[in-house]
């Protein structure tokens, strides 16, 4: 396969099929990984390939290899798969004894099907990654929501020093207004006017 050829198989593939992108087996080995990665990326390598679109399939063909090459990632990815081909098997199946499809169109040996349960892990896929915005969004409000709780309990905590600090500020200046009242005879202007009235 030509340069531009293979370039261009490799961005025609979707990142959810690492798979697909450096062309190995869904039940490859991490030997499998390493070849097809060292074949292709000599081919299409940035440094070496003339075309313009070889670095954006180079970093794909890179990030597939780093995908698979993560044990516990490639296997999730294989049991996600396995699972959208059982999946399918049982929808097929139920269309078929329903008399929605015909029994030579649930062949899964095809690549109809294997597109159709590619498909559908790619749903599956879109859907878990939709849940975990969905998660990470409510996580990002309730931690707003928290901190903004505790902005208004600091901000109330801090006006009450403020004000704990000017009645503390201002004592002397009460204390000097009561001992000159005191020395009036302690009679406030309110009780003199009611004391002349009755008068």
């Amino acid at each position: 396969m030509d340069v531009a050829t293979e370039i261009e198989r490799i961005l025609g593939h979707s990142v959810l099929d690492p798979f697909g992108i450096l062309g190995v087996a869904r039940n490859c080995t991490t030997d499998d990984v390493k070849a097809a990665y060292r074949s292709k990326s000599r081919q299409i390598h940035p440094d070496k390939a003339r075309h313009d679109q070889a670095r954006p399939a180079f970093e794909k063909l890179k990030a597939a290899e780093a995908e698979l090459m993560d044990d516990t990632k490639r296997v999730s990815i294989q049991n996600m798969m396995a699972e959208a081909r059982r999946e399918l098997s049982a929808d097929w199946k139920a269309e078929v004894t329903s008399g929605a499809r015909r029994l030579e169109d649930a062949d899964e040996s095809t690549s109809a099907f294997d597109d159709a349960a590619f498909a559908k892990y790619k749903a599956i896929m879109i859907d878990i990654e939709w849940r975990r915005r969905q998660k990470l969004k409510e996580a990002m409000a309730a931690q707003g929501t928290a901190a903004k709780k505790e902005e208004e309990a600091t901000n109330e905590k801090r006006q009450k020093r403020q004000a704990d600090k000017a009645w503390e500020d201002n004592r002397d200046v009460r204390v000097s207004d009561w001992r000159k009242f005191q020395a009036k005879g302690g009679k406030s202007k309110k009780s003199k006017t009611k004391k002349t009235k009755q008068g």
